[in-house]
């Protein structure tokens, strides 16, 4: 079976070694998997509020420079993005799952356990990643919301009389494996080349079995 991987190892094959890289074994792969969970993990008891907020206020903003009518506030602490003027007006809460810390999460679960001298490249690999997901979470919340309000086709011909939760779930899945993805190629390529070789190193195992 080819290696749904192998593009990207071709596309890093210029880069110079890693350092201080180790063969992938069986039980390093299972203890890199286990770390990226735990990583995961943790993230879910860091404070969101902040970020709930700057999501909503951002999007709105979003909205407003393309024409829309949009608006922003905190409802008992909780922070909701409106969008009037459409086929139907439209109020979205914006909680944790609307930030894409879980992304985020994930990210920093598959770059932190990786081995070898590589802290301030996992740190910028980091740090570029954070903005990245921030804009395609701001597109995202901003489609939603859009998509909801206006009869859209070929969307309006299935969906009457859309939610905020009709596009809410398809597309968060849809721009959680984009960007996911597009964070692996882009800092594979700039950053951390390692990432890719471990990814692949973990698929060839499960292949090969």
């Amino acid at each position: 079976m080819r290696n749904p991987f192998l593009f990207y190892r071709r596309s890093t094959m210029w880069m110079e070694p890693t350092d201080g890289a180790k063969p992938l074994t069986p039980l390093r792969a299972v203890l890199y998997v286990a770390s990226v969970i735990a990583i995961a993990w943790v993230f879910e008891f860091f404070p969101s509020g902040w970020l709930e907020r700057l999501t909503a206020e951002t999007s709105s903003r979003t909205l407003l420079i393309f024409g829309f009518a949009s608006g922003w506030g905190l409802n008992s602490g909780e922070a909701y993005l409106t969008l009037i003027g459409g086929a139907r007006d439209v109020s979205a809460t914006i909680i944790r799952e609307c930030t894409a810390m879980h992304v985020f999460a994930m990210f920093a679960g598959l770059v932190l356990p990786l081995g070898g001298g590589l802290w301030r490249r996992k740190l910028l690999s980091l740090a570029l990643a954070g903005p990245v997901l921030f804009a395609l979470n701001i597109s995202r919340v901003a489609l939603t919301v859009v998509l909801t309000a206006f009869d859209v086709p070929p969307f309006a011909w299935v969906f009457t009389n859309p939610t905020v939760e009709t596009y809410h779930y398809p597309l968060s899945f849809a721009y959680g494996i984009f960007g996911v993805a597009l964070l692996i190629i882009m800092i594979g390529r700039w950053t951390l080349p390692e990432l890719g070789d471990t990814l692949i190193g973990i698929s060839n195992l499960f292949i090969k079995r």
